[in-house]
């Protein structure tokens, strides 16, 4: 690399705090999980912190790499400062691919967490397809979608000539990246034939079909179960016959509507602009670089929506903090109300 830009700089900072900010926002959750959960929330305690534990992979994972997200005029690239360490020149490739195989991840665990949540709420019995080896299966749902996206990206966009010569003088112009002492992964969805004129790259394009399918599957499946959750949830908000149970449901609701628009805004809309943007002719070089700022934010606020919204963990931490909360139910209520709501949706 050469001299640092006020880009590294900025993109370093913002990397290190939201790797620390993960890690630590991540393992409280992971403490209020074990300790402050209802006694019988069920499954759903596992899936919370199993997703809890991808985030804090992910973190440690984005800042080994510290990644360069960026755009390359007609495509993409992804470039690490890591290379010629002992996993070789495919290892490193592997290894940054894996990174954006954890996208492929948040979509499939995403999803998964609104077909559990329908379930809980349907109160029909479906809970038992999350439980034992139901539940495992579940959980190996996520790491077999991220290997799939890693090994199309790794075969789609491993580093070759077409990426190199048109990236290679743009890299070095706008960001003063030499892509030989890098490892990078990229696709350029347009070339230029012998006579100038721009033509599909079909083999970057088949790459990105695939993975563009995986995503479409993956998005439909979780807008499926979200608008069945939202509509289940709004019929459900005054049903109950305790105060405890009433605001459950509500807050079901605050927590589905922010777990919702927090990967929407951090993931699914700036990594999807910085992917498709490329495709009908936009060259934005911005969208790289604010899918890297985004990319490391999402792991560190994504269990804020639970810890603050969920009023057992919000109580524990005002309890911690010498806070007190005007509303708060006692706990003899939330026990039997928790146990008759947990029962309903078994």
């Amino acid at each position: 690399m050469a001299q640092e830009t006020a880009f590294d700089a900025m993109k370093s900072s913002v990397q290190t705090i939201s790797f620390i900010f993960a890690c630590f926002s991540n393992l409280i959750l992971i403490f209020l999980i074990c300790t402050k959960s209802p006694k019988r929330l069920g499954s759903y305690k596992y899936l919370m912190i199993y997703f809890c534990v991808f985030a804090i992979c992910f973190s440690v994972l984005d800042i080994i790499l510290q990644p360069y997200i960026l755009s390359a005029g007609p495509g993409f690239i992804v470039i690490t400062e890591i290379k010629k360490t002992f996993l070789g020149p495919f290892g490193e490739v592997c290894f940054l691919s894996s990174l954006c195989g954890c996208f492929g991840c948040i979509l499939a665990t995403i999803a998964i967490h609104f077909i559990f949540r329908y379930f809980a709420l349907e109160r029909k019995g479906k809970l038992r397809f999350f439980q034992r080896e139901y539940l495992v299966g579940w959980l190996c749902i996520p790491g077999i979608v991220g290997a799939v996206w890693t090994a199309v990206t790794v075969y789609y966009c491993a580093p070759n000539d077409i990426t190199l010569e048109y990236s290679r003088q743009l890299m070095m112009d706008h960001y003063q990246i030499d892509l030989d002492n890098v490892t990078y992964i990229g696709s350029i969805y347009f070339i230029k034939d012998k006579d100038g004129n721009s033509i599909p790259n079909k083999f970057a394009l088949l790459g990105m079909g695939i993975l563009f399918s995986i995503m479409g599957i993956s998005l439909s499946i979780l807008a499926f179960f979200a608008i069945k959750c939202y509509k289940r949830i709004k019929t459900l908000i005054y049903e109950g016959e305790s105060t405890f149970t009433r605001s459950l449901q509500k807050q079901l609701y605050k927590a589905l509507v922010a777990q919702a628009t927090i990967p929407m805004v951090f993931i699914f809309t700036p990594i999807g602009l910085y992917l498709t943007l490329p495709l009908v002719g936009i060259q934005l070089e911005a969208s790289g670089e604010i899918a890297t700022f985004v990319y490391a934010l999402y792991p560190a606020l994504d269990p804020l929506p639970i810890i603050f919204i969920i009023d057992n963990y919000r109580y524990a931490i005002f309890d911690f903090l010498g806070c007190c909360h005007p509303n708060r139910v006692n706990a003899d209520e939330e026990v039997t109300s928790v146990s008759r709501h947990i029962s309903n949706c078994s």
